[in-house]
């Protein structure tokens, strides 16, 4: 099993702040992937009337927004005392399973995946243990389907991630993209020389137990440095038999190395690799994409890494080479999503919101803080850097951690994210 040390998953810096541990939890600001409060109105308050009943009942106006209060899969059925729509949101069988019930229709079908905060349905008063006024039941189960006290499973987690990090039968893998800092770029700056940094980075990315990375600016004494002094902990393509072919499309580009991919040999397995052009200032450059296998469950997802180009950097305004680039970017997630295997993509993109809808619109991706949406549904507090899901992944660990910047490691943070390939 790989994971987070649990002093890192204590100090991410999505937890509630001590100001949210005052409000109450229907009043608690959340954000993917962290538990939500499961009626979104503004007058929507849970009675704390569980006791005879497992249940609590929160009261919100018909047609209130229900969403699932963390991610999951989403089983719907008919019941006589809670309605016809009833909706259970299990993460693992036997494990956190929440149950959401009186509704007037449920907006997810029968083994759909959720994200924590996707509408999963609408308040009504159906069943035939719903009181006269609009509700919405709410019940949880823990491990071994031990009954949980909702109103106060609700305070405790609002805002904060889930207490279990096990999603659709499994512990996940850690997943991490990570601008390293060309060493050309460290000739004269204020930041140390590649060879003083690098074993810093192996460190940081052994502290996330990060399984599957995307890194940028990793030119060639960089990575020659990091697989020395990571001494066979990861794999990593291009590989050197790549590298090493003159024939080889890679060793054709400017920089080959820079845009990488590498995992953990210990937990993820080598399957195949290609690449994909986009257009880089006045040319274009590969960007890798793997195929990898989890060794604990043997299911299997692609990983692509970009590097979108910047503006302002001696090759003038770039927006129309990022705009071709995320364009074939999706096309390229849409072909391999059609294989039925998950899609991961992460990478520098030097842009905010056009990165973030170019990549989500229709529902195609999500970042681990972001729901699934028609539209550009924006997170709070967006960087350049990203990680994103396509088809059968979800998340329940995320942070952008600025650690490395102030380690003087790169001037960029880590984004990692834990993630969960369901079945």
């Amino acid at each position: 099993m790989t994971g987070i040390l649990a002093s890192t998953l204590i100090s991410v810096p999505l937890l509630a702040s001590p100001a949210h541990a005052q409000k109450a939890p229907e009043d608690r600001p959340s954000t993917a992937p962290n538990v939500f409060f499961p009626a979104v109105a503004r007058r929507a308050h849970d009675l704390n009337n569980s006791g005879k009943r497992p249940g609590t009942i929160i009261k919100a106006g018909c047609g209130t927004k229900v969403v699932a209060a963390h991610p999951g899969t989403a089983l719907v059925s008919n019941s006589p005392k809670s309605g016809p729509s009833l909706v259970t949101v299990v993460t693992t069988p036997g494990r956190t399973t929440t149950y959401y019930g009186f509704m007037q229709s449920a907006s997810v079908v029968n083994g759909q995946i959720v994200q924590a905060g996707q509408e999963i349905g609408r308040v009504g008063r159906a069943g035939s243990e719903a009181p006269a006024y609009c509700s919405l039941y709410f019940a949880v189960k823990g491990n071994l389907g031990r009954t949980v006290n909702p109103s106060r499973w609700l305070n405790q987690l609002v805002g904060k991630p889930l207490n279990s990090t096990n999603l659709f039968g499994s512990w996940g893998l850690v997943i991490a993209s990570f601008n390293t800092l060309g060493a050309s770029h460290t000739r004269y700056g204020s930041y140390p020389t590649y060879d003083v940094r690098t074993p810093g980075q192996v460190n940081l990315l052994n502290s996330y137990a990060v399984d599957v990375a995307g890194l940028q600016e990793f030119q060639r004494v960089q990575r020659d440095n990091f697989m020395a002094v990571s001494a066979g902990t990861y794999g990593i393509f291009p590989d050197d038999a790549t590298l090493a072919d003159t024939t080889s499309e890679f060793n054709k580009q400017v920089g080959p190395t820079e845009n990488s991919i590498i995992w953990r040999n210990g937990t993820m397995e080598f399957v195949s690799a290609s690449w994909v052009d986009v257009p880089y200032f006045t040319g274009t450059r590969h960007m890798p994409i793997v195929l990898l296998r989890d060794r604990m469950t043997g299911r299997t997802a692609y990983f692509i890494n970009v590097h979108n180009p910047a503006s302002g950097v001696g090759y003038g305004d770039q927006a129309a080479n990022r705009a071709a680039a995320l364009a074939i970017e999706r096309a390229k997630i849409i072909e391999l999503r059609a294989t039925g295997r998950p899609v991961f993509i992460t990478g520098d993109f030097n842009d905010r919101a056009p990165a973030f809808c170019g990549l989500t619109f229709d529902k195609l991706s999500i970042s681990p803080d972001s729901i699934p949406s028609t539209g550009c549904a924006l997170p709070p507090a967006p960087g350049i850097d990203w990680v994103f899901a396509a088809g059968g992944a979800r998340f329940t660990r995320y942070a952008r951690d600025w650690k490395p910047k102030n380690m003087k490691l790169t001037d960029h943070p880590i984004v990692w994210t834990r993630a969960h390939l369901s079945e």
